[in-house]
C-alpha cells in the first residue's frame, strides 16, 4: 500500500505537470486520478507453456500466444498483456489504429502491441533491437509477415545509422534500454544490466527504403523516445502519422518530446494520458 506521504507527493506532481501542460492536459483524467482511492486490485492475465523449440517457448497469454526466448523472465507478460489489450495505453480518442494502416512498433519486445494493431486490421512494422527477441517476434509473426502484412527490424531507431550499445535488465525485458541516463536512473533499484551492441538506424531512412506511407507510430523505447524522434522527423512532417509516444522514461521527458514534436511545424493537436505517462498527437 501507497503512504499518506507518497499519495500527497505523487497527486502534487500529477497536479504539477497538468498546469506545466495546460492545453495539453486531460484535465477529466487527471482529476479522476487525483481524487481516486486507489484501492482497486489489478489482476493480470496467467502465462503457461504451450511447447518449447530450441531456445524459444511458445507462451499463452490471456488469448494470445506468443513465441519468447527461454532465457528471459516471462513474468511481465502478463502485465504487457494487460496494458495493451485491456487498458489499451496506446491508444486514446482521436488517436487510434484504423483498418489498412501502416502501424510503426517501436520497441516491439514480445508483440503483443503488434498482435493489437493487427488484430484490427492494421499493417505493422515491428521493430526490436534485443536479437533473442527479434527471432522469437519473427516466430509470432510468421502468419502475418508471409501474408505482407507484417515486417520485422532486428534493430533500434534513433537519430543517425550505426551501432550502440543496449543495456538488458536482468529480469524484465521490456526495461532494455539505449539511454545510458536512463540506465543510471535506476541503479539504485538493485538491477543488473548487460551491455551488447545493436544496429540502430533512422525510421526516415527505413520508411524511404520500402516506400511505405506511416499512418500510425507508436513509441516505447525507454528513454530512446527523444532521439527516435529526431530520425523521424521526415516521415512525421511528410505522413503526419497519429502518434503514441511514452513520456515517463526520464523526468523531463513530458516537456521535452512535445516540444521535439512542434519543433518539426507540422502542426500537430496533443494530449497527454491522465498520468502523462503517454502523449498522442493526431
Amino acid at each position: 500500500m501507497m503512504s499518506i506521504q507518497k499519495k500527497i507527493a505523487w497527486r502534487t506532481a500529477l497536479i504539477n505537470k497538468a498546469l506545466i501542460c495546460g492545453r495539453a492536459t486531460n484535465w477529466p483524467g487527471v482529476l479522476k486520478e487525483t481524487f481516486s482511492t486507489h484501492s482497486n486490485s489489478k489482476s493480470y492475465a496467467t502465462y503457461s507453456i504451450v511447447k518449447s523449440e530450441g531456445n524459444f517457448a511458445l507462451y499463452q497469454v490471456g488469448a494470445q500466444k506468443v513465441w519468447f526466448p527461454l532465457a528471459f523472465d516471462p513474468s511481465i507478460l502478463g502485465f504487457i498483456y494487460h496494458e495493451i489489450f485491456e487498458q489499451r495505453v496506446y491508444e486514446n480518442g482521436l488517436c487510434s489504429i484504423h483498418p489498412g494502416d501502416w502501424v510503426v512498433d517501436a520497441g516491439a519486445c514480445e508483440g503483443f502491441f503488434s498482435l493489437y494493431a493487427l488484430d484490427k486490421g492494421a499493417k505493422v512494422l515491428a521493430f526490436e533491437p534485443v536479437p533473442e527477441i527479434a527471432q522469437a517476434l519473427e516466430r509470432t509473426l510468421k502468419s502475418y509477415i508471409d501474408a505482407g502484412r507484417a515486417k520485422v527490424f532486428p534493430l533500434g531507431l534513433g537519430s543517425e545509422r550505426g551501432e550502440k550499445g543496449i543495456f538488458l535488465h536482468s529480469t524484465n525485458s521490456g526495461s532494455a534500454t539505449l539511454n545510458q541516463t536512463f540506465r543510471e536512473s535506476r541503479a539504485g533499484e538493485d538491477y543488473t544490466y548487460q551491455p551488447i551492441d545493436v544496429l540502430i538506424d533512422t525510421l526516415d531512412r527505413v520508411v524511404s527504403e520500402f516506400n511505405i506511407s506511416v499512418s500510425f507510430l507508436k513509441a516505447d523505447v525507454e528513454g530512446y523516445e527523444r532521439e527516435l524522434l529526431k530520425g523521424a522527423r521526415e516521415t512525421i512532417c511528410r505522413c503526419k502519422p497519429r502518434l503514441s509516444i511514452c513520456t515517463y522514461h526520464l523526468p523531463d521527458d513530458f516537456q521535452a518530446i512535445p516540444r521535439i514534436i512542434q519543433s518539426f511545424g507540422a502542426g500537430y493537436n496533443m494530449r497527454f494520458s491522465s498520468f502523462f505517462n503517454h502523449l498522442y498527437g493526431w
